[in-house]
């Protein structure tokens, strides 16, 4: 099992190989987190892999160790995405007419830009609103375990480690929390059909 302290002490020696295990160790993980997250290509995402472990190593220094390093690289991973959409929604996508015509047949209708309709932001928006709304209704302790299961993507016993509890007590809770979440969602009228898992993917 993976002594993180340790692992962090390496790192902040400046010890190679423990650079190399920290990339070794969560770059997979992060770029699924990433993909989970946004329609990215491979390139896109290997660029959010780089600058989130990038990202990291320069902060080592401001790691606490009040949650695990996945969790702590979710965070960061998250913020850079963030960063990217708001990049994109600035710079809309044109293409060459070399690329149309080779995407397309002749005669066919082409945009040279890649349009959005506003109503599917402002949807995007207010689903969104409606999942933190809901979510900021429930008590701590179970907003806490459905942001460790379903916002960074942790198994039971990862978030029975953070939490301090046991594996049966957090599994417990988190069921606890999966009704409670669905009950003060479906009260909001938005998706009563959604799962646990979607409306929480994109918070």
């Amino acid at each position: 099992m993976l002594d993180e302290q340790d692992l962090i002490d390496r790192m902040r020696r400046g010890e190679q190989r423990a650079f190399d295990q920290f990339f070794d160790t969560f770059a997979t993980r992060i770029a699924a987190f990433a993909a989970r997250r946004s329609s990215l290509d491979a390139a896109g995402l290997e660029d959010v892999v780089q600058i989130t472990m990038i990202n990291a190593m320069r902060g080592l220094k401001t790691f606490r160790g009040g949650s695990t390093l996945f969790t702590w690289l979710c965070q960061i991973c998250r913020n850079h995405l963030a960063d990217v959409r708001r990049k994109a929604a600035r710079q809309p996508k044109v293409q060459s007419l070399e690329q149309l015509e080779a995407a397309r047949p002749p005669g066919t209708v082409v945009e040279l830009t890649d349009f959005r309709d506003p109503l599917d932001e402002v949807a995007d928006d207010s689903t969104r609103s409606a999942v933190r709304c809901a979510v900021n209704r429930l008590p701590a302790s179970y907003s806490r375990i459905l942001e460790l299961r379903f916002g960074d993507d942790l198994t039971v016993p990862e978030i029975a480690k953070i939490l301090q509890l046991s594996e049966s007590a957090a599994e417990s809770r988190l069921s606890r929390a999966r009704q409670a979440f669905r009950e003060s969602w479906q009260s909001k009228d938005v998706s009563g059909n959604a799962s646990v898992a979607k409306v929480f993917r994109d918070i």
